[in-house]
C-alpha cells in the first residue's frame, strides 16, 4: 500500500510539472499564435486593448525594449516591443488591437516612424540581449 501512494505521488508531481512548465520553450511567434486570433501573415487581432495585449505579452516574454506611444499618438500610436530576433507592435484597432509579429529588419522597417528616435536599427542577425546590433561589419581595415 505504502509503495501504491509512492506512485501515485509521483505520477501527480510529474503532470505538475508538465502542466507548469508546458509554455516553457515556445517562442513569442507561436505564442501570440495560439493566443490571438490570426487575420493575415504575421499578423493578429485580439478585443482587449493595446495596453492589456501588451501587458500579457511583457508578462510572458521580457522585452529588451518597450516603446509606448499611444499617449502621444491616440488611435495612430502603438506598442513596440524589441527582442533579439523579433519586434512585436501592438496598435489600436477599432476597440480591439492589431498584433504585428516581424523579424527585426522588417519589424524595424514597419513601425520606423515610431522607434527610430528611440532603437538603432539592427544588424544582420538581429540585436543583442543589450539592444545592440548583432552584427556591427567587418570591411577593410577591420580587426586592427
Amino acid at each position: 500500500m505504502n509503495s501504491r501512494y509512492r506512485v501515485a505521488g509521483a505520477v501527480a508531481a510529474a503532470v505538475l510539472t508538465a502542466t507548469a512548465l508546458g509554455g516553457c520553450g515556445k517562442s513569442q511567434s507561436s505564442w501570440i499564435a495560439d493566443k490571438y486570433t490570426k487575420t493575415g501573415y504575421n499578423t493578429y487581432r485580439s478585443p482587449k486593448a493595446p495596453q492589456t495585449v501588451a501587458s500579457e505579452i511583457n508578462r510572458k516574454f521580457k522585452p529588451i525594449d518597450r516603446v509606448d506611444d499611444i499617449a502621444t499618438m491616440g488611435a495612430n500610436g502603438g506598442i513596440f516591443m524589441r527582442y533579439p530576433k523579433l519586434v512585436v507592435g501592438v496598435l489600436p484597432n477599432g476597440v480591439g488591437s492589431r498584433i504585428t509579429v516581424d523579424d527585426p529588419r522588417g519589424g524595424y522597417s514597419r513601425h520606423y516612424s515610431h522607434v527610430s528616435g528611440f532603437w538603432s536599427s539592427p544588424g544582420s542577425n538581429g540585436w543583442t540581449s543589450r539592444g545592440a546590433a548583432s552584427f556591427r561589419g567587418g570591411g577593410p581595415g577591420s580587426g586592427k
